[in-house]
């Protein structure tokens, strides 16, 4: 049986870490009489060192010069392949796949690059023949075993189809939910619909959440009549899941008692969702950009899939690429159900590059345009980030109030709303939010640090306070921010000792935090080390915190601290 780890072990080619501070930009050498494999070898160590330094654009374009004077090279055709899908230029990539030996590998790109081209220009059956001479990895696999599903749908093959996607089944259920969806949307767009509901509600029943089925699924009932309970359908994914925009758009037409047809996916459609299923799952399980080429070809195939368009932002910024995550964020058009979400990404990445107006601006077009909830929250999340915190309780007591219009009560507004009130000192407020954020969910760490310690740096419910925070660590243990909560609980209670284990292990968890670094060094000054104090405030000043922050430990190193810190200087960082 082949399990999760596998799929992820068994990826293309590991170029370079993102980690270079800017792009190599070569200068162009002559063309002089030189041998063809010195000039290739000359062309791949450019491309070599442009991948190192995280520049895929110039990476492609010497790959790929490096290929024309040394055909046969195969590993270079992949990482040319790969270089081009990086720089998000399928163009150029499926130029460079014909013009290798794509029977040559068994790393995929190539392959799958020209099976996507060929179904970019119509030929199902040419797909077929490229994916059937293929011996595969097993990741790559996958895909191509859906690709050619789809593929023999559009030659009128539907047995053949779901049979193909059928035999990607592993066991691994997280796997297997993304195939069962991948038979159902094949059994819709032949309009097999009476097995298309049993596959979904078995999926459904089981337990699987993914927004492309549930949007299936709940079609499908509405188009027989059953609306309400496609609408049980559409909410239960929003308060077990999220918000989806998709989604939210359909319940809108359902409730309008429009008619609902089913969403039939063309060839390019369904082959586009076969990048795209597999890319979120890398997305999910790697902290890297390796979902970068998957999510472009998936585009390719179908430019208004923005679901992985949004998906291909996450990667960039994985990938350390803002600015390109920007620009992508940009193309994703008004009439999207996914616009309002992107503003409300792009104006959190203009924030973080330090384009503050822009931000604003673009958070105040996108409301004016999309008065959306996801966005709505979005931009709190934004107003919470530049410290106005005014702004966000007023977008938040909105949201909360259009919720109650509904029969919605989600914890996460009042959490937010809590935090941004405790901010202004309006703890009356903050307080009843932060325990019905808590009765709404009341396992949720996040939740249960902030209430308990709130109160323990007020001085009240210290011994509730205290419990919660300890359930917190229960739940994380590995969190270094909830572990200083916890030790400076004991700090503020006067257990010194005990203060001072738990933020060693916080600071041991996150030792780059300023913050973490400035409380042990306050636990070791009333614990009686003073020396370990003046080495821990040290080095907290060497990890650039704010310039209150700055002034108020270089005051400590000067001769240490009678005084205990004001309340609320550790709560919810």
């Amino acid at each position: 049986m082949k399990k999760l780890s596998v799929l992820l072990a068994i990826a293309p080619l590991l170029m370079a870490s993102a980690c270079a501070s800017r792009p190599f930009r070569p200068t162009a050498y002559q063309t002089v009489a030189e041998p063809d494999t010195a000039r290739a070898y000359g062309d791949f160590m450019v491309a070599r060192v442009a991948a190192l330094t995280n520049d895929p654009e110039t990476a492609s374009r010497y790959y790929a010069a490096s290929i024309g004077t040394a055909p046969e090279d195969m590993d270079v055709a992949e990482r040319a392949v790969y270089s081009a899908l990086m720089a998000g230029d399928f163009g150029l990539a499926a130029g460079v796949a014909r013009r290798a030996d794509a029977g040559a590998t068994e790393a995929g790109l190539v392959p799958l690059t020209l099976a996507a081209d060929a179904l970019v220009h119509g030929r199902a059956q040419g797909a077929i023949d490229i994916l059937k001479a293929q011996q595969l990895t097993f990741f790559h696999q996958m895909i191509a075993l859906n690709l050619e599903a789809w593929s023999q749908l559009e030659c009128g093959n539907l047995a053949e189809a779901v049979a193909l996607a059928g035999s990607n089944r592993t066991g691994d259920r997280r796997l297997d939910n993304a195939t069962n969806h991948i038979v159902g949307l094949l059994q819709v767009a032949a309009e097999d619909d009476a097995a298309a509901a049993e596959t979904f509600a078995a999926l459904w029943a089981a337990g699987a959440r993914l927004a492309v089925g549930a949007e299936a699924y709940a079609e499908l009932l509405a188009a027989r009549g059953d609306r309400d309970e496609a609408l049980d359908i559409l909410t239960t994914f929003r308060n077990e899941v999220s918000y989806n925009a998709s989604l939210e758009a359909l319940r809108l037409r359902i409730e309008r008692g429009d008619k609902i047809e089913p969403k039939r996916l063309t060839l390019r459609e369904g082959a586009a969702l076969s990048f795209q299923f597999p890319a979120a799952v890398l997305l999910q399980n790697t902290s890297n950009s390796l979902a970068t080429p998957y999510l472009v070809i998936a585009l390719a195939l179908d430019a208004d899939l923005h679901q992985a368009r949004v998906l291909w932002v996450q990667a960039l910024l994985l990938g350390e690429r803002p600015q390109e995550a920007i620009r992508v964020l940009r193309e994703i058009p008004d009439a999207s159900p996914f616009y309002a979400a992107a503003r409300g990404q792009l104006a959190n990445l203009l924030h973080i590059e330090g384009r503050d107006e822009d931000a604003l601006r673009v958070a105040a077009e996108a409301l004016a345009a999309r008065p959306d909830r996801g966005l709505k929250l979005q931009i709190a999340g934004l107003y919470r980030a530049l410290k106005r915190e005014a702004d966000a309780e007023a977008i938040l007591s909105e949201v909360m109030v259009a919720d109650a219009a509904v029969g919605q009560d989600d914890w996460r507004v009042h959490f937010l709303r809590g935090a941004a009130r405790e901010r202004q000192v309006k703890w009356e407020g903050a307080e009843a939010d932060l325990k019905r954020a808590l009765e709404l969910d009341p396992d949720n760490a996040t939740v249960l640090n902030y209430l308990g310690y709130s109160w323990i740096d007020r001085g009240i419910n210290l011994k509730e306070g205290l419990a919660l925070i300890q359930q917190a660590v229960a739940l994380e243990p590995e969190s270094g921010q909830i572990v200083d909560s916890l030790g400076w609980a004991h700090y503020r209670l006067g257990e010194y000792e005990q203060a001072v284990e738990f933020l060693e292990r916080a600071v041991t968890l996150l030792p780059a935090d300023a913050v973490l670094n400035d409380h042990l060094g306050d636990a070791y000054w009333k614990a009686g080390r003073r020396n370990e104090a003046g080495f821990q405030w040290k080095r907290a000043l060497k990890l650039d915190p704010p310039a209150e922050d700055r002034a108020r430990i270089q005051q400590k190193l000067l001769g240490g601290f009678d005084r205990e810190p004001a309340p609320g200087a550790a709560v919810a960082r």
